[in-house]
């Protein structure tokens, strides 16, 4: 693991990383950590379905429209709750200025309830994709990056710990060419996810 990426959250300023992984801690301020828990409480977060079995991660999706793809493989459920809340909107918005991207080219957000000991395994997510931006909230968090072609070598992941109230982006290699997993947490962590739609 990269010395560079695990000190990372010593600095205030958004550290580029190899491979297009843009990473930021204290995106946001701790009041606006609290203010986000407090409007993710009432949501109606639901145990992740992938294909045949549930993970113990709850999520609530989140599209732009009736037309944006289904982000799960099962598509016998409602998949949305709605468009974006205003709590959402408004930390969009923030994410935009960020990345430099419009707020109307983000199709997709999910927000994520990590239980203590939940995992994700390796995966790159859906092609109809593009952006991919995520905020840490609550726990701490450590989310690891392979390259595809790479399956089984331990010196090509790259690990990076996601702090409260940080931010992480893949755009370019890291996004298309490596997938990605988060290894069990040890306490209760949630994060929000917005992703652009995939440039045709």
């Amino acid at each position: 693991m990269s010395d560079e990426l695990q000190q990372s959250g010593l600095f205030d300023a958004p550290q580029q990383f190899p491979h297009g992984l843009l990473y930021r801690p204290d995106f946001i301020t701790r009041a606006e950590e609290a203010a986000l828990l407090v409007a993710i409480a009432p949501l109606p977060l639901r145990e992740a379905r992938f294909r045949e079995y549930f993970a113990k991660r709850r999520v609530v999706h989140f599209h732009a429209s009736a037309n944006t793809p289904a982000y799960e493989a099962s598509e016998e459920e409602p998949f949305s709750s709605g468009p974006l809340p205003h709590f959402l909107t408004e930390l969009l918005q923030k994410v935009a200025d960020w990345v430099e991207v419009a707020p109307v080219s983000f199709a997709h957000a999910l927000v994520s309830e990590y239980r203590p000991g939940t995992p994700i395994g390796w995966h790159r997510d859906k092609t109809v994709y593009g952006i991919v931006v995520g905020i840490s909230l609550a726990g701490w968090g450590r989310m690891r990056w392979r390259p595809l072609a790479s399956r089984s070598e331990r010196k090509d992941v790259v690990a990076l710990d996601l702090a409260p109230r940080s931010a992480y982006v893949m755009r370019g290699p890291i996004r298309w060419e490596w997938q990605h997993s988060m290894l069990p947490t040890k306490a209760l962590r949630y994060s929000i996810t917005f992703r652009t739609q995939a440039q045709t």
